[in-house]
């Protein structure tokens, strides 16, 4: 190498030569060091799997085992509960038409942590068909249930099959389907009906002249009319659990 600052020429092979003896220990490399290092994101999700095994394996849970979280077993009163997520808001609402008792988050911000909680905290078996909620570690046994169906009426029909419901005749359109309440004991005449609906709901003229039933949910005060068409829907699903 030369240059205006050095006095003379040095050979090229003895330049190299001495900076391999000089600093040659420092330069050999560990069976380690040859290896390629996983990147720190790959490192973060393989310890995230290892701290829940559950994330492994979560897309292929498939059929139900075990007790349900309203059991008597688990301190439960023995009715069926269920918590419905967003992804099956339509089934929570057809469930309460064949007189199950299905809430919905009580937050519309999807928390999953919350959802979880509400859940447990009821004594409620979590309806989904968000598969990654399986991989939260703080899950405990038999509290979620993934929905394969898309349609509303095999959602139901396959939420009634795998947890062995069954289904009585005088069950059917007794729950609000706005908010899970429970309906009056006795139908509303035409007059109490126009009263209870004063100031939020209108019934329109062409349903009062009909001299029809009219029911009145007591926890949100929504009136309801004509269930024997609704009941009609539902009724099939009376037979499916023998």
């Amino acid at each position: 190498v030369s240059g205006p600052l050095c006095s003379q020429t040095i050979p090229l092979d003895e330049s190299l030569s001495e900076i391999t003896c000089k600093y040659g220990s420092k330069m050999l490399l560990e069976e380690s060091d040859k290896r390629p290092r996983p990147s720190r994101m790959r490192a973060k999700k393989q310890t995230t799997s290892h701290l829940n095994p559950k994330a492994k394996n979560a897309e292929y849970v498939d059929d139900w085992q075990g007790a349900v979280p309203w059991g008597i077993s688990k301190g439960g009163d023995g009715f069926p509960k269920f918590l419905c997520d967003v992804t099956v808001e339509g089934l929570a609402k057809y469930l309460r038409c064949v007189g199950i008792d299905a809430a919905v988050p009580h937050s519309k911000k999807h928390v999953n942590r919350k959802l979880i909680g509400q859940a447990l905290w009821d004594k409620r078996l979590l309806l989904t068909r968000d598969a990654k909620l399986l991989r939260y570690k703080y899950l405990i046994e038999n509290q979620i249930y993934i929905v394969k169906s898309l349609v509303k009426d095999k959602q139901l029909n396959e939420v009634i099959k795998t947890f062995q419901l069954k289904i009585l005749e005088d069950q059917i359109m007794s729950r609000c389907t706005k908010c899970n309440g429970r309906f009056t004991q006795r139908p509303l005449t035409t007059e109490e009906a126009i009263k209870a609906a004063e100031g939020f709901q209108k019934i329109p003229d062409s349903v009062l002249n009909k001299n029809l039933e009219f029911w009145l949910c007591m926890h949100c005060r929504q009136v309801y009319w004509e269930f024997d068409s609704a009941k009609q829907k539902f009724r099939k699903f009376c037979d499916l659990i023998e």
